[in-house]
């Protein structure tokens, strides 16, 4: 049976907000979930601190933007619906100064790339494990490939739920993918297919406990994350920075590099680091909002637009 009893959350945002354009920036903790007509955006998800799945759909009508929620095996209770608020505050960077980041960028280079993308915003992760195995995937690899595979992991393995206009499905656990690890052929994951078995055996057997890369220094939990397979310094830094929100962790992948050195040197090639560090020194606590923008922008020049 559908789900048809929903429970709406209204929601404020700090700023401007293009919840489709934050969605399907291409950058992001999580695949861009399927929607409907009216743009309403679903995900499954877990309350924090509970192994309560509800579906979630959100969506924006003008500056507003606003949740509904549904457990389709129960009720959501009054306090659960308290934190789902607050978490998906986070999920969607609400909170997030973007107006502040705009004055104070507004003589900068990266000013270019703020035109059309007002609202903007970083997201984070709603599962760890779920924003780890997508990082994985985006090395050398299309945002919409990696997304479609990661949408296909779901459908294999996830908890199926019905709406009025198709199926949604959660990630799966990592002890439910290893032990249905001969299903990947299907999701055709390349070589990051091993990547993503191995890693995910190691969070089964509590090898690696995602969530403790939170409370440590930056530069200390990257060094940690690569010692993972398949995990090197740009996919460390998309797990610290849409999975934990830790803002000085800049990806910096090809599109990056050939940002930074359009707009700061000239078009001089500069190596991946230097223009890692470069983005750190010059935008400081705003790094890994600065790379969102000039990723989405990079990639704009490319398609022919700006």
């Amino acid at each position: 049976m559908a789900i048809s009893r929903w429970i709406p959350v209204n929601l404020t945002t700090r700023g401007p907000i293009d919840l489709k354009k934050t969605i399907e920036s291409g950058h992001s903790s999580f695949p861009i979930p399927v929607s409907d007509k009216l743009e309403k955006h679903y995900f499954v998800i877990q309350i924090p601190e509970s192994r309560k799945k509800i579906v979630c759909r959100i969506g924006q009508k003008k500056s507003k933007i606003f949740a509904e929620l549904s457990d389709p095996t129960g009720d959501i209770t009054e306090n659960e619906v308290k934190v789902m608020r607050k978490f998906l505050r986070k999920i969607f960077g609400l909170d997030i100064n973007l107006q502040q980041f705009y004055q104070e960028f507004a003589g900068d280079p990266l000013a270019k790339a703020f035109p059309g993308r007002e609202g903007l915003r970083l997201t984070q992760a709603h599962d760890l494990y779920e924003s780890l195995i997508c990082s994985i995937m985006t090395q050398n690899n299309s945002v919409w490939k990696f997304n479609a595979q990661i949408r296909k992991i779901k459908e294999l393995m996830g908890d199926k739920f019905r709406t009025d206009h198709f199926m949604v499905y959660s990630f799966p656990e990592p002890k439910t993918l290893v032990r249905n690890k001969h299903l990947l052929k299907d999701a055709k994951l390349g070589y990051r297919e091993e990547y993503i078995i191995t890693t995910s055996t190691e969070i089964a057997n509590l090898q690696v406990r995602l969530e403790k890369f939170a409370s440590i220094p930056t530069d200390e939990a990257k060094k940690e994350l690569m010692k993972l397979r398949g995990i090197g310094p740009k996919v460390a830094d998309m797990f610290l920075l849409y999975g934990l929100g830790k803002i000085d962790a800049p990806p910096t992948d090809i599109w990056i590099q050939r940002g930074v050195c359009k707009l700061f040197f000239r078009g001089r090639e500069k190596s991946l680091e230097e223009c890692r560090e470069k983005m750190l020194n010059h935008y400081g606590k705003w790094a890994g909002l600065a790379q969102l923008y000039l990723f989405d922008y990079m990639r704009s020049l490319q398609n022919g637009k700006k």
